[in-house]
């Protein structure tokens, strides 16, 4: 086979050359394995790691800053990418500038791409990191404190009961605390104390959901359901409401004794809705839930 040469360089052509009458070396420089933006700039939430290009925070599965930072070149860079080619990226230390606060501000990031059907085929590119710390949405509202869209009143029928609340109250933040560690739009913004019980203002719809679920699972409860009109989206064209939940715990346990008129009864059983009591005289009586709220109860104490 006679000899062929770059019709570039002039460099003697050989076997892995592309057929393009180019060495590999001009042939990548006339045509790139892959082209990138030179500048990308990246939102940092300074609470959470969570990062963002636009609107939409994605949370970061490391809280590390250096992998906050590779996985969002993969995300908003590579990931689009023909997917047959294995990238490499390295954080260039000596273009590393800081804000006042001591905050990486900006650098340079070197990304390596290599085709996986020819490794001799490959191509490295530098891109500027502009980054901007600040507070994601969810974040804020944390920090304010102030942000529900859900209300959850935790209610006794009287004073006795506060240990009940207390009780509750401790289960529910246990309960809370491995959810919102999973996913942060889920948390109690605040507690409000009331004359019988507490109100507990809720970030998530869904959080609600899952307490009464939990509750449910625990407890005997009257739950009465409510919304409010509180606005209108106007871009999904529907309005916005504000969920509540009263649930009033039923003031009755298991082998309680209540007097009802002369006689004593104990409770017996308590089902989805209705309590079972049983009389001094084996005599059978049952009530719903409501009975224990409407009526006086004067409980014998033990």
């Amino acid at each position: 086979m006679p000899n062929r040469f770059c019709a570039i360089c002039g460099k003697e052509l050989v076997q892995h050359d592309p057929h393009f009458g180019m060495c590999l070396s001009c042939f990548l420089k006339e045509h790139p394995l892959f082209k990138l933006p030179d500048r990308l700039s990246i939102n940092i939430c300074l609470d959470c790691g969570s990062f963002s290009k636009n609107d939409i925070w994605i949370e970061s599965v490391d809280n590390d800053l250096f992998s906050i930072i590779e996985e969002a070149v993969e995300k908003f860079l590579l990931k689009p990418k023909i997917d047959n080619i294995d990238f490499s990226l390295s954080l260039k230390e000596e273009s590393f500038i800081f804000s006042s606060k001591e905050l990486l501000r900006s650098l340079d990031v070197e990304i390596l791409g290599i085709l996986k059907e020819n490794s001799h085929i490959r191509h490295k590119q530098i891109v500027s990191l502009n980054l901007n710390h600040i507070l994601c949405k969810n974040c804020t509202n944390l920090r304010g404190g102030t942000y529900f869209i859900a209300i959850i009143q935790l209610r006794v029928k009287d004073e006795e009961e506060f240990g009940l609340i207390e009780e509750v109250l401790d289960e529910i933040n246990s309960f809370v605390a491995p959810i919102f560690e999973k996913d942060h739009r889920h948390y109690i913004s605040k507690i409000e104390d009331q004359k019988f019980g507490v109100d507990l203002y809720l970030s998530t719809n869904e959080l609600m959901n899952y307490l009464i679920k939990f509750l449910k699972a625990k407890y005997y409860f009257i739950l009465k359901r409510t919304k409010k009109l509180v606005g209108r989206d106007t871009q999904k064209g529907r309005n916005l409401y504000r969920l509540k939940s009263l649930i009033k715990f039923l003031p009755v346990r298991n082998k309680d004794v209540i007097i009802i008129g002369d006689e004593h009864y104990s409770v017996e059983n308590i089902t989805k809705n209705k309590v079972i009591l049983r009389g001094e005289n084996n005599t059978k009586l049952i009530k719903n839930y409501t009975y224990f709220f409407n009526e006086k109860l004067i409980k014998k104490k033990m």
